[in-house]
């Protein structure tokens, strides 16, 4: 017979042979599936946020710039959309046409801005890109083209966009129509060239632009911004592709030397700083180029932790899956010893018989493996269902790719071996005279084969108990994180951000905020309107170097803080303390005096808690004129993110702000919130129709999804404990059952003899508790060596938390405790007469 018929033939023994037992078959693939499901759904998450790279052309020569560039002057300010360093543009030209060690390099940059199109405006991301962007990266379009240099010609001259793949299909339902059609964007008409690849998002993880234009339509997009020629304001991201066999360290020194050059240039331009220790400082910068396969990697650095520990989890629930289904073929594989022996004695070969065991074992795990992957699936989706609609930006998605099914299949395999193996090698391992002469219930009172699964059923324990605890540990730290104090009162309060900058001018801006304020205040179902350009959850802030009055700072040090300007009632609307001094009122004008309040971090950081009220402070460095803001106050910390420390903040007035900005509006709901969110939108709509309508949030709810990802990690975590439990106590009962059954006519002659069926459950729940015991043991000694390991991720707790794991150990004693006493309760009403006759 030819190889395959051999294999097909193991094949179909294998099927016939588990379809005779359904039960214990039913039994193996459930607990496969829970398994392999899990493992993949995780790794599906993993994989795309953290292994896999861009969606470009040769992902692993692109390089990130990362490093700090200052052109000549007294001042240098910037503005930045995510964690990179960014640069002016005039730098862009200057590393672009002077760097030899590079087949090209782009910069962009991310902006707000409404889109119009057949009357209907929404709010949107436009990424400002340089006209090499696309063919840098390699990255074509679905439909249309992508923009090109020719397009990155005059400031102004060539009003062209692409769109983004999910923006079309979600936003503008996928119509086609869209090519060469002219939308408009801040106001102004752009023509539609082209919509992008479906699977390229951009180049920050997690933030997906909606659009994208030419950088040399940058006034068109941020309107308060005139940036191009100045070498001074800093706001693009750049990034770079080395040439074919360049590699990193021999385009590192190239940069190098060609960032030393262009800053030659600039300290012989007027402007330049004359002090020679400035001067050394500038010529000794250098930049930085850092591998960007995957792009800027917020999002991977936000969940690559979380993602790992779930991982780690998953694999544990997968080796108590995988413990239990071997508990169950060393059951079945003993029950067949004197049909396996009989088989040997008949002249088959050992490495015939382990092979077909090995066969069914492939065939549970295909089985496995198969529910396994509708179980993700089902999984996968439920996660992206209830994650934060702006938590992953289009970044991951419920796509089963050939990664994610080869990691899958390799998994099944690995599992395979690992649950039959053992079992199989001891399945045809007897002494067939032996055997062949043992009465039935000898047969299945093989020592090894009872041993192997107390060891089993001891290690699922174990590694149980490490999954509460840290089920344990996560829940806590998430219920800590929650009810944390941020400094204000969340309850009860809605915001909403709205930039008007995108349509009118600094003025005009201001205006359109002054009167949105008032007709808001007017609303009945509001008790204090506030906005401000830096709050909680507002997702923006600046930041300044600064003066202040009677600070010196050490020789190498600056004095600078956080910057935030607010509305009048701002503090009493966010339920904010003031510990001394005012508020600001109506009378804080442009043209009033300059006030501003300060935090408690600023005081304790510049004047050592002393009382600060009537001191001076500037914006700006030692070059900047006399200190003219006065501080009237002093306000409690206040913060989003109290992982962190609070940082010294500054509050002025929005009205006297030179450039206004994007405000974030918070209201405090006195009645019914849905009525209150359609009077808000009503209200911005009569203030300005042009304006994109806000989407209007409770507080709290922004804070439930900012921990998103610790409320995954605690409450797939407790899924996974509970999971492993049960399977722990499966396999548990299974082992003290399949003991019972070996026991019943020593049970039977107990009772015969005089035993109550007492000491029958006692004698049985010991059995039970010792290897009860012997797991809580190592599972707690090893809880507490690789607790130090989820130590960062925790927040409020210790991670030997004695509370935490004396609640772990008592509730995986009190599950084993019911799964032993069933098959007890059911050994002391052995009737002794039929048990005598037991076999």
């Amino acid at each position: 017979m030819s190889h395959n018929g051999v294999v097909w033939k193991d094949l179909l023994h294998g099927v016939r042979a588990l379809r005779r037992s359904p039960v214990f078959t039913t039994a193996a693939v459930l607990s496969l599936a829970l398994g392999i499901g899990a493992n993949t759904a995780i790794f599906s998450l993993l994989d795309q946020v953290v292994l896999r790279s861009l969606p470009v052309a040769d992902p692993e020569r692109l390089v990130a710039v990362h490093g700090s560039y200052s052109g000549p002057g007294d001042s240098s300010s910037s503005w930045s959309t995510n964690s990179e360093s960014v640069f002016p543009y005039p730098f862009y030209r200057d590393l672009r046409d002077r760097d030899p060690a590079f087949s090209g390099i782009l910069a962009c940059a991310i902006a707000p801005v409404r889109i119009t199109w057949r009357s209907s405006t929404q709010a949107a991301e436009a990424e400002i890109v340089t006209g090499n962007y696309f063919t840098t990266l390699g990255a074509a379009a679905a439909l249309g083209r992508v923009i090109a240099p020719q397009d990155d010609g005059a400031p102004g001259a060539n009003p062209v966009a692409v769109l983004s793949h999910g923006f079309w299909a979600s936003r503008l339902g996928a119509d086609p129509a869209i090519l060469d059609q002219t939308v408009a964007i801040n106001g102004q008409p752009f023509v539609v060239i082209g919509v992008a690849g479906a699977g390229f998002n951009g180049l920050v993880q997690g933030d997906s632009p909606d659009l994208f234009v030419p950088i040399a339509m940058q006034r068109a997009i941020a309107p308060a911004m005139n940036s191009i020629e100045d070498r001074t304001f800093s706001w693009l991201t750049f990034f770079a592709r080395l040439k074919p066999g360049e590699s990193q360290a021999k385009a590192q020194a190239a940069t190098d030397v060609v960032f030393r050059a262009i800053r030659e240039a600039d300290l012989n331009q007027g402007g330049a700083p004359h002090d020679q220790k400035a001067r050394e400082s500038l010529l000794k910068s250098r930049l930085e180029l850092r591998p960007a396969a995957h792009g800027i990697t917020e999002l991977r650095e936000k969940w690559e932790k979380p993602l790992t520990v779930l991982m780690i989890m998953v694999g544990l629930v997968l080796l108590i899956a995988c413990a239990n289904v071997a508990g169950l073929l060393v059951a079945r594989a003993t029950g067949r010893q004197r049909e396996i022996a009989i088989r040997l004695a008949l002249g088959a070969k050992r490495w015939a018989l382990v092979k077909q065991l090995l066969t069914e074992g492939v065939l549970l795990a295909a089985a496995g493996v198969a529910a396994g992957l509708l179980l993700e699936q089902w999984s996968t989706s439920a996660l992206l269902r209830i994650l934060p609609r702006d938590a992953a930006g289009g970044w991951v998605t419920n796509s089963l790719d050939l990664r994610v099914l080869g990691y899958s299949l390799a998994v099944s395999m690995m599992c395979a071996l690992l649950f039959a193996l053992v079992p199989a090698l001891q399945a045809t391992g007897p002494n067939v005279a032996h055997t062949l002469k043992d009465q039935g219930s000898n047969v299945l009172s093989h020592g090894y084969a009872a041993q192997l699964r107390r060891m089993l059923a001891t290690a699922q324990v174990a590694l149980s108990l490490l999954l509460v605890v840290g089920a344990g540990l996560f829940s806590v730290s998430a219920a800590n994180l929650i009810d944390a104090d941020r400094g204000f009162r969340a309850k009860h309060l809605s915001m909403f951000s709205v930039d008007a900058t995108l349509i009118n001018g600094p003025v005009a801006a201001t205006a359109f905020y002054h009167d949105l304020l008032d007709r808001l205040s007017a609303l009945p179902e509001q008790g204090g309107v506030a906005a401000g350009d830096g709050g909680p959850y507002s997702g923006a802030g600046w930041g300044s170097g600064i003066q202040v009055e009677g600070y010196h700072p050490a020789e190498k040090g600056f004095a600078s803080s956080s910057l935030e300007t607010i509305s009048p009632g701002y503090f009493r609307t966010l339920g904010i303390p003031l510990r001394a001094g005012r508020e600001f009122n109506d009378r804080d004008t442009a043209a009033a005096p300059k006030a501003v309040v300060v935090n408690e971090a600023f005081v304790k950081r510049y004047f050592a808690d002393q009382n600060p009220i009537g001191r001076h402070v500037a914006f700006g460095g030692p070059k900047t004129a006399a200190l003219d803001r006065e501080i009237v106050g002093i306000a409690a910390d206040a913060r989003d993110n109290v992982r962190r420390p609070v940082s010294s903040t500054i509050y002025f007035p929005y009205t006297q702000r030179e450039k206004p900005a994007r405000l974030a509006f918070y209201v405090r709901v006195t009645g019914d919130d849905t009525r209150l969110a359609a009077a808000i939108r009503r209200a911005v709509r009569e203030t300005d129709a042009g304006l994109p309508v806000p989407e209007i949030k409770p507080v709290e709810l922004r804070i439930s999804e900012s921990l998103y990802t610790t409320r995954l990690v605690a409450g797939l975590s407790t899924a996974f404990g509970i999971l492993a439990t049960l399977l722990a106590a499966i396999g548990l009962y299974g082992v003290i059952a399949f003991a019972v059954a070996r026991r019943t006519r020593e049970i039977g002659v107990r009772m015969a003899l005089g035993a109550l069926p007492g000491d029958v459950v006692r004698m049985v729940l010991l059995d039970a508790g010792r290897m009860v015991a012997a797991g809580i043991v190592i599972g707690l000694a090893a809880a507490f060596v690789l607790s130090r390991y989820v130590e960062s991720q925790l927040f409020g707790i210790q991670a030997a938390d004695l509370v935490v794991y004396a609640g772990a150990a008592g509730t995986l004693a009190a599950v084993a405790g019911v799964a032993a006493f069933v098959p007890a309760r059911r050994a002391s009403r052995i009737d002794p007469v039929s048990a005598l006759r037991y076999e």
